[in-house]
Protein backbone atom coordinates (compact mmCIF):
# COMPACT_ATOMS: atom_id res chain seq x y z
CA UNK A 1 0.00 0.00 0.00
CA UNK A 2 2.86 2.51 0.92
CA UNK A 3 4.45 1.69 -2.37
CA UNK A 4 1.16 2.79 -4.62
CA UNK A 5 1.12 6.01 -2.38
CA UNK A 6 4.71 6.91 -2.89
CA UNK A 7 4.32 5.56 -6.81
CA UNK A 8 1.21 7.99 -6.86
CA UNK A 9 3.01 10.98 -5.13
CA UNK A 10 5.70 10.70 -7.97
CA UNK A 11 3.11 11.73 -10.77
CA UNK A 12 1.83 15.31 -8.05
CA UNK A 13 3.24 18.27 -8.21
CA UNK A 14 3.97 19.18 -4.30
CA UNK A 15 4.27 22.70 -3.14
CA UNK A 16 5.79 23.29 0.60
CA UNK A 17 3.72 25.74 2.78
CA UNK A 18 5.12 27.49 5.25
CA UNK A 19 3.26 25.90 8.26
CA UNK A 20 5.53 22.54 7.28
CA UNK A 21 2.01 21.30 4.89
CA UNK A 22 2.77 20.30 1.38
CA UNK A 23 -0.45 21.38 -1.12
CA UNK A 24 -0.47 18.52 -3.56
CA UNK A 25 -2.06 18.67 -7.10
CA UNK A 26 -2.25 16.28 -10.19
CA UNK A 27 0.18 17.27 -13.52
CA UNK A 28 -3.27 18.00 -15.35
CA UNK A 29 -3.55 20.72 -12.63
CA UNK A 30 -0.68 22.62 -13.27
CA UNK A 31 -1.95 23.33 -17.05
CA UNK A 32 -5.36 24.55 -15.35
CA UNK A 33 -3.35 26.94 -13.34
CA UNK A 34 -1.20 28.72 -15.89
CA UNK A 35 -4.19 29.10 -18.04
CA UNK A 36 -6.02 31.03 -14.67
CA UNK A 37 -3.25 33.14 -14.65
CA UNK A 38 -3.21 34.17 -18.46
CA UNK A 39 -7.21 34.35 -17.94
CA UNK A 40 -6.29 36.70 -14.71
CA UNK A 41 -3.78 38.80 -16.55
CA UNK A 42 -5.22 42.33 -17.50
CA UNK A 43 -8.93 41.30 -16.57
CA UNK A 44 -9.89 43.93 -14.46
CA UNK A 45 -13.72 42.82 -12.43
CA UNK A 46 -14.00 40.38 -14.51
CA UNK A 47 -10.84 38.37 -13.78
CA UNK A 48 -11.46 34.85 -12.79
CA UNK A 49 -10.79 33.31 -9.06
CA UNK A 50 -7.52 32.65 -8.35
CA UNK A 51 -6.80 28.81 -8.86
CA UNK A 52 -5.86 26.70 -5.86
CA UNK A 53 -2.11 25.63 -7.19
CA UNK A 54 -1.76 29.72 -7.85
CA UNK A 55 -2.89 30.33 -4.14
CA UNK A 56 -0.38 27.45 -2.68
CA UNK A 57 2.36 28.70 -5.00
CA UNK A 58 2.36 32.44 -3.88
CA UNK A 59 2.17 31.38 -0.15
CA UNK A 60 5.03 28.45 -0.53
CA UNK A 61 8.11 28.36 1.53
CA UNK A 62 10.06 27.43 -1.55
CA UNK A 63 11.19 30.44 -3.73
CA UNK A 64 11.23 28.35 -6.58
CA UNK A 65 6.97 28.10 -6.07
CA UNK A 66 6.93 31.86 -4.54
CA UNK A 67 8.83 33.71 -7.06
CA UNK A 68 7.28 31.25 -10.36
CA UNK A 69 5.09 32.19 -12.86
CA UNK A 70 2.20 30.79 -11.09
CA UNK A 71 2.63 32.94 -7.97
CA UNK A 72 1.25 35.52 -10.16
CA UNK A 73 2.48 38.81 -10.36
CA UNK A 74 1.19 40.34 -7.40
CA UNK A 75 -0.65 43.42 -7.32
CA UNK A 76 -1.44 45.03 -10.28
CA UNK A 77 -1.25 41.67 -11.91
CA UNK A 78 -5.40 41.97 -12.45
CA UNK A 79 -5.68 45.54 -13.70
CA UNK A 80 -7.43 46.17 -16.83
CA UNK A 81 -4.44 47.26 -19.93
CA UNK A 82 -5.19 50.44 -21.67
CA UNK A 83 -6.34 50.09 -25.24
CA UNK A 84 -3.44 51.65 -27.47
CA UNK A 85 -4.92 50.10 -30.56
CA UNK A 86 -6.01 53.88 -31.63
Amino acid sequence: MRRLERDARGEMIEIPQPDGTVKRFSQSAAMDAFMNVCERLGAGDEAPPEHPLVVAARGSSDPEWAESFYAGGGEGWTDPVEDLSE
